[in-house]
């Protein structure tokens, strides 16, 4: 085998290859189309490196100056591109909605406890009961309906729930429905019901006036501009505000006999479910409770909604071509989803997103109450804010009515309150509404313009010194090398 040994170029070859690319005619191409540059161009500074201008240290200075400020404008670019690609949007706040453009909330009243035992001793004698179970069984079965509303639900050892599934099903009685029985419902909490002075039928058959039966995370509640069953529900606004206006009524606890568990009041968006999210309020007996609403409106300029979906965080209903979008609706599906995968069905308290599961049973029970918590943080990173929303806020105070026999309401008096009535008052705030808007940081032609600062002050550059760059970069290069060239044949053939 031969060993081949590289010896490195004498002295003689290495002026040889000097003396080659000092002949070169891309090496002079190059260096005539710097000093034609130097000469021609209206970019400052370059006019002292020209050929005849400036020597040695000068011009070794005068190009570390340029090169320096060549960097600098290259890393301000850099800063501007991250600033304009990484945070695009600016939130402003003004006030310039009226209340008249902005959906008065829903207001839901659920009571803490979802199954009232007196209300369930009345439900079991209208159910037909086989004779292989007895009566107590079932009515003790009910109290299985608490896990899914309890997060701190532990079940008992008892098998009750089975004969109360059977004696349902026996029946041909939902879930749903067995809930809304035994649960207090709008004819527990509201009495009478006032819209400003005016007076309405708390349960009329409305489009809008009118309390309706609704389930909410804490179970069967009564609801008001809050209609989940209708697909075509659109809320309505209101045009009066302040304590004098909004809606007002008298209603009551609906506990079982000598207990007072108050309710809990809740005030959310008219076309959300009632989640833990939506601000509450809790009311009891002898009592007359304020509850002052704050909307605040959230809207994007069109630059904003120009940009993609991740980049502005938040969708349209045109983005994922839906009637209506709205990110609670979402989360609430992709939440069912994690349900019906794990338990194979879907509680009777979240509204029905798809026909895929089936209502979740007393015998399904075990397995969601053992998923509770992870059930609650499913992870829905395709649900996106909303580009245009309203979130609302809430101040709440209240008065004993047993103290001060007292009411700022004109409809108050002692024969119409027993010992477990309230009084509730829910109105706007103010008569305009804030705006959060987002706007664009920067928008493509401002980023341009910001660029042509940065190179006018470190350069002094224009759009047409970049043209004219790459002019002299491209074209004339090519132009000088290829003369160079002819240059080099003729001196070959004399």
């Amino acid at each position: 085998m031969v060993n081949i040994v590289k010896y490195p170029p004498s002295r003689s070859e290495r002026h040889g290859l000097l003396q080659y690319w000092r002949r070169h005619p891309l090496k002079l191409a190059i260096a005539n189309t710097f000093w034609e540059y130097t000469e021609r161009t209206k970019v400052s500074g370059m006019w002292l490196l020209r050929r005849n201008r400036t020597h040695g240290l000068s011009r070794l200075i005068w190009a570390s100056v340029l090169v320096q400020l060549l960097c600098l404008s290259i890393y301000l670019t850099l800063l501007l591109w991250l600033k304009f690609y990484s945070y695009p949007i600016l939130n402003t706040i003004s006030n310039e909605l009226s209340i008249t453009d902005v959906a008065f909330p829903g207001v839901t009243i659920c009571s803490p406890k979802t199954v009232n035992k007196e209300r369930v001793q009345r439900y079991v004698r209208t159910l037909q009961i086989p004779k292989e179970y007895d009566i107590a069984d079932v009515a003790a079965g009910f109290e299985f309906l608490n896990a899914f509303t309890d997060q701190s639900f532990v079940p008992t050892s008892q098998d009750s729930y089975k004969t109360t599934d059977a004696v349902l099903r026996f029946n041909n009685v939902s879930i749903w429905e067995a809930a809304m029985a035994v649960s207090p419902g709008c004819a527990d909490f509201v009495k009478r019901c006032f819209w400003g002075y005016s007076e309405f039928p708390c349960n009329q058959s409305h489009e809008y006036l009118s309390f309706i039966p609704t389930t909410a995370f804490l179970g069967p509640c009564c609801s008001f501009n809050y209609n989940p069953r209708n697909s075509s529900f659109l809320p309505f606004s209101a045009n009066i505000f302040g304590m004098d206006g909004g809606l007002t009524f008298i209603g009551a606890e609906g506990s079982e006999r000598n207990l007072s568990t108050g309710l809990i009041v809740l005030v959310h968006h008219p076309m959300d479910y009632v989640t833990e999210k939506a601000a509450s309020v809790t009311i009891t007996a002898r009592s007359e409770s304020f509850v002052e609403v704050s909307p605040t409106v959230q809207t994007s300029s069109t630059e904003v909604l120009e940009l993609s979906e991740r980049k502005r965080d938040c969708l349209t209903s045109d983005d994922v071509q839906l009637r209506n979008y709205r990110q609670a609706a979402c989360l609430l599906a992709c939440q069912t989803e994690a349900i019906g995968k794990r338990c194979g069905c879907h509680p009777y308290l979240l509204p029905t997103v798809s026909n895929k599961f089936k209502e979740c049973s007393l015998n399904d029970t075990f397995c969601y109450a053992y998923n509770y918590d992870n059930f609650k943080s499913v992870r829905c990173d395709q649900c996106l804010p909303n580009c245009y929303d309203v979130t609302y806020s809430t101040l709440s105070y209240k008065t004993d009515l047993n103290v001060h026999q007292f009411s700022v309401s004109n409809f108050y008096n002692q024969e119409m309150f027993n010992n477990d009535s309230f009084m509730l008052r829910v109105y706007l705030a103010k008569q305009v509404v804030p705006v959060i808007r987002k706007v664009t940081v920067m928008s493509w032609i401002g980023l341009l313009s910001d660029l042509g600062g940065i190179f006018n002050l470190c350069l002094g550059l224009s759009m047409i010194s970049i043209v004219e760059f790459f002019y002299y970069c491209t074209y004339r290069l090519y132009i000088n090398y290829q003369q160079q060239k002819q240059l080099l044949i003729k001196q070959a053939w004399n």
